[in-house]
This record gives C-alpha cells, sequence and structure tokens, in this order.
C-alpha cells in the first residue's frame, strides 16, 4: 500500500537523521540522577483523514481534509503524561475526537477514542525504547436521507500491541528536534498499525517546551463478523505544550 511505503521511508529517514545529527547535550541530566521526572503534555491534532469505512459492509471512502475535520469538530480532547527514573520511563496518552457532518445523501457522526500506556528503557541519553499497548474504540452513526432512509451503526473496541523508539536531536541550546515511530497491531487488534510523531521543540524554560510538528496514525482493523473494517490514515499539523511538575 503506498500509504506505508510513504511511512516506512519516513521510518528511514528519521533513523538515518539520529544516527548522523543526534548528540547528547540534553538527556543528560535525567541519565541516572536518581530523582523522578513527571511531564504533562495537552496537544492539538488537526489532521487529514483518508481511507475507507465499513459500517455494516457499507463501504464509505473517507477522503477529509483538515480544514473539513476542523470544521465538523463536535468535541475533542489530548494529554499524555510520562513518568521517568534513571533509565526507566512510563507514558499514557489520551485522545478523544467527535465528528458530524451531513450532505445530501448521509449524515455522518463518529466518536473515536485512543489510549496508550507504554513503558520503556532509556539506552543512551537521547535513545528511548518502548512497548506497550494502544486502546481503540470507534462508534459510527450514518443515517441516510429521505423518507425510506435507514440507519447505520456500530461501536468497535480493539486493542493493538505496539513497540517503537524515540529520539531527541538537541541544536541551538535551547532546540531540539524529536521523532517517535512505533508500529503495532500485528493482526492481534488491527492487521496494521503505524505512528510517527517528527516535532520540532523550543525549551521555553526549565519547566515548559513548546513542541509543533507533524502526527502520521495509520490503522488496518478488520472485524469481518460485524461487517466493519477501518482502514485509514490520518495525518495533520500537531502542537503541544509539556509541563515539567
Amino acid at each position: 500500500m503506498a500509504v506505508v511505503r510513504k511511512l516506512r521511508a519516513l521510518h528511514l529517514l528519521a533513523f538515518l537523521t539520529a544516527l548522523f545529527t543526534a548528540n547528547h547535550a540534553r538527556g543528560q541530566e535525567e541519565w541516572n540522577d536518581n530523582q523522578v521526572h513527571s511531564d504533562l503534555m495537552p496537544y492539538l491534532v488537526v489532521g487529514a483523514l483518508t481511507g475507507d469505512l465499513t459500517v455494516a459492509s457499507h463501504t464509505t471512502p473517507i477522503d477529509k481534509s483538515a480544514s473539513d475535520l476542523f470544521n465538523h469538530l463536535q468535541f475533542g480532547f489530548m494529554s499524555r503524561t510520562h513518568v521517568s527514573y534513571n533509565r526507566f520511563f512510563m507514558g499514557a496518552d489520551l485522545m478523544y475526537v467527535g465528528l458530524g457532518g451531513s450532505t445530501s445523501l448521509v449524515n455522518v457522526g463518529v466518536d473515536q477514542w485512543t489510549g496508550e500506556a507504554l513503558a520503556g528503557y532509556r539506552v543512551t541519553p537521547t535513545l528511548k525504547l518502548f512497548a506497550g499497548t494502544r486502546y481503540n474504540n470507534t462508534t459510527t452513526r450514518l443515517r441516510f436521507q429521505g423518507p425510506l432512509g435507514t440507519l447505520r451503526s456500530g461501536s468497535v473496541t480493539w486493542w493493538d500491541p505496539i513497540v517503537g523508539w524515540q529520539e531527541e536531536f538537541p541544536f541551538a541550546d535551547v532546540f531540539s528536534f524529536s521523532a517517535r515511530f512505533d508500529v503495532g497491531g500485528f493482526s492481534v487488534g488491527s492487521r496494521l498499525a503505524i505512528n510517527a510523531e517528527p516535532l520540532l521543540n523550543l525549551h521555553n524554560n526549565k519547566h515548559v517546551t513548546t513542541s509543533i510538528g507533524w502526527k502520521f496514525l495509520y490503522q488496518n482493523y478488520v472485524d469481518s463478523s460485524r461487517g466493519f473494517e477501518y482502514d485509514a490514515l490520518m495525518q495533520g499539523p500537531m502542537a503541544g505544550l509539556t509541563i515539567r511538575i
């Protein structure tokens, strides 16, 4: 699939960047310092969504730009936490998006929850390896217009094991570039799930960091017993504020 090939290329590019540009200036402060560090990061992703959604065996192509999704956003929130001690760390992420919209043919409503729990080990002052699980819940309603209009709806929950890495490349004292990549599913939940987040970070002070970048999340999940399939790529600009507690 073209989307998968593009994400593999992104992974390779980020990895090569790590090999040639990473240094150990940042992260050295936390390297075996015998202290607990806690971070809270509220963030926002305004993403485009492309792919196919099948509900009750009825397939609807998805091709929505970031502005389309923002216009149809009913409610959403996103936040992640990170706790570390020496080289070990744990993290959690929670994202909810409620979307709604209509055309002359159909009224669509989508509620999507995504949650992560992971743990890992800092291999070097800048490189982290991790493994965990991603929770997914999607509730979709398709109400077709007209006097004979019908309602198709479905709610599906699945869990994806994930493994990945994250690396930070400091430069110019207060700036750094970070890249996260993880892959999961392995047909336990999704057939395949790929997440990538390249970010540019401004370390405002010791306790506050501002981040901007891009998020890619591709998922291919099938539940044939319910006639449900989600095969889509969400991608778009990402901005967040990390607060060190």
